[in-house]
């Protein structure tokens, strides 16, 4: 866990993914650190550290390329699929990020290894 992260307990993360997945067709979250590596979810163990992983790589790409075009830093991130959407939030002070999947209404939104 990084140091920014380091401050927040264990029920405060908890509370964090609570209120992220009250949100209409929030179907998982995760919390991770800027490094990828997972702080609480609600997502199984695996998909968890995958998400974190691909989302913190995602962070720093998206990052790097708002401050060549505009000097200012991302504020979210919004990948948009066909079954869903996936919303992702970094908070660069804490170095925490907050990744919500989002099923559409009439979608069935599921992750999927790559080695099945």
């Amino acid at each position: 866990m990084s140091q920014g992260a380091g401050y927040l307990s264990h029920q405060a993360l908890e509370k964090v993914i609570e209120s992220v997945g009250k949100h209409k067709g929030v179907y998982g979250a995760v919390l991770s650190d800027t490094d990828g590596l997972p702080l609480q979810s609600s997502l199984p163990g695996e998909d968890t550290e995958r998400v974190s992983a691909h989302v913190a790589s995602l962070v720093g790409k998206v990052k790097y390329i708002s401050k060549e075009i505009s000097q200012e830093i991302a504020r979210s991130i919004r990948l948009e699929l066909e079954v869903g959407d996936v919303e992702i939030i970094p908070d660069y002070d804490s170095e925490i990020i907050i990744i919500a999947l989002v099923k559409r209404e009439s979608s069935q939104m599921t992750l999927t290894s790559k080695d099945k």
